[in-house]
């Protein structure tokens, strides 16, 4: 990769010292948020069995393991690594560090394709520090790799090339559920495009062009099948069933498309969104004639967008705004190729600058307490370590019992899953014992933020509190009348 460009030296040395400082602050962290049951928890499953069978049962209950169903693509490496290079935390994070490598490099492929040479280094800083990729990386998280390997999987379409094509849809397809989605979308755009503008998109034969999706359908057919034969349908008693379920009553389907609206925008992503409404209306003004591949970037993400609004009707599935890195970033390419075709140069720079400013803002967007928010998509969310292990250090030398604690969610369960260490210290998830660990970042229901704060029911034993992250312990001070009951 030559880079000439005094410029664009200058904004991939920040973006490396970015992501440089960001792993060493990181390098020793626990799993955090759904990263304990994506990765760890069923890493374990194949740790402590000795990789006993491919599949995860959905229950396991001699190890207090359960699977999701999802490609296990991640977690199987895991494993690998920690019984080669040793049952560490860093382990995962210095993957995702590779990981992180690989992105910057393809990243600057694929801008070249849209932007202007003066241009590559800004456009490729703005998407390397969107707020939750960035978070992502810090926590080590399935969905960094799944869009390292989307824009992998872009680069190679555009540039034709089918053994990086071939190696982009593997780890995209086999990382996880939306993986499979993510590809498959891809899959149908490139079809598509093949038939509709052969001679401008693509020169080659359709065996050429498709065998790279072959491998990826194969193994994820083979995955699938294995999965049906073995533990049944994917949400048939299951733990992570009740997401799948319809929706009932318009009330809720109001609710939940408020909701998925709120990821799409939320963290400072707004910006783009106006831009890019801006950027229609200029285009349908001018009769601007876009692209072959600007046509195929803004279907692809027309169709992932659709896909994922069909989940507002269909299911109960929360929207987490990881879940839409990839929209951004096809929508935030076709903003900023507007961006450089309508404006002059000193209001590009200040529109890239404000864009910016609003990414910075993602790490700060701080809802009340009974609003959900997203933790593991703000970098927010750090102090939560520290403060985790100065909660369980204190229940250790106070000789809590572990059997009468109980917390929500990154606090409860085995600490072994987050920690790799204190196996066997397990925290309940019900409400009712003796004591309860309540922290912000785990979005418990609004009635138990109310009981919490009714005195006559529960009273706070010890606090820990650092930027915008707390940990309470409380103590159900009527515990013991329920118990004579």
């Amino acid at each position: 990769m030559v880079i000439k460009n005094k410029k664009n030296i200058l904004f991939l040395s920040i973006s490396i010292l970015v992501y440089g400082v960001l792993s060493i602050i990181c390098w020793n962290h626990g799993y955090f948020w759904d990263n304990i049951q994506l990765t760890s928890i069923e890493a374990h499953w194949y740790y402590l069995t000795d990789f006993k069978t491919l599949i995860i049962p959905k229950y396991a209950p001699e190890y207090g393991i359960y699977g999701t169903g999802a490609p296990p693509l991640l977690p199987i490496i895991t494993a690998i690594l920690w019984k080669i290079i040793g049952y560490k935390l860093w382990v995962s994070h210095a993957f995702i560090l590779l990981w992180a490598i690989i992105l910057f490099y393809n990243t600057w492929k694929f801008i070249q394709h849209f932007f202007p040479v003066k241009y590559v280094g800004w456009i490729s800083f703005i998407i390397l520090t969107e707020t939750t990729l960035l978070s992502q990386f810090s926590i080590a998280a399935s969905d960094f790799i799944l869009f390292t390997s989307l824009i992998i999987s872009l680069r190679a379409i555009f540039e034709q090339k089918s053994v990086l094509l071939t190696i982009g849809l593997f780890f995209l397809f086999t990382i996880s559920t939306r993986g499979i989605f993510t590809g498959s979308i891809l899959f149908v755009v490139h079809c598509f495009f093949y038939y509709s503008s052969k001679k401008n998109f693509c020169e080659r034969s359709f065996f050429r062009t498709f065998i790279p999706y072959f491998p990826a359908f194969v193994l994820i057919l083979f995955y699938i099948t294995d999965y049906l034969i073995v533990e049944g349908w994917f949400f048939s008693n299951s733990k992570f069933s009740k997401a799948q379920d319809l929706p009932i009553g318009l009330n809720f389907i109001v609710k939940h498309f408020c909701d998925f609206g709120m990821r799409l925008i939320e963290n400072g992503r707004i910006i783009i969104w106006i831009i890019a409404i801006i950027i229609a209306w200029k285009t349908y003004k001018t009769k601007t004639k876009l692209t072959t591949e600007m046509i195929f970037i803004l279907t692809y993400f027309s169709l992932l967008t659709c896909l994922y609004l069909s989940f507002v009707f269909l299911t109960k599935m929360p929207f987490l705004t990881r879940y839409f890195m990839p929209h951004l970033f096809l929508l935030s390419i076709f903003s900023l190729v507007g961006i450089i075709k309508f404006f002059n140069e000193k209001k590009i720079k200040f529109i890239l600058i404000l864009i910016f400013c609003f990414e910075l803002t993602g790490h700060f967007w701080i809802y009340p307490e009974k609003v959900t928010k997203i933790w593991d998509s703000t970098l927010a969310h750090l102090p939560f370590y520290s403060l985790r292990e100065e909660c369980f250090d204190y229940i250790d030398k106070t000789n809590y019992n572990y059997n009468e604690i109980s917390a929500g969610f990154c606090l409860y369960d085995d600490r072994r899953f987050v920690e790799l260490k204190n196996a066997d210290k397990i925290v309940g998830r019900d409400k009712d014992r003796l004591y309860f660990i309540y922290s912000n970042i785990s979005n418990v229901p609004d009635e138990w933020v109310d009981e919490f704060k009714n005195s006559n029911r529960w009273i706070p034993i010890k606090n820990f509190s650092k930027g915008f992250v707390y940990i309470t312990i409380y103590k159900n001070i009527r515990f013991k009348e329920k118990a004579k009951q």
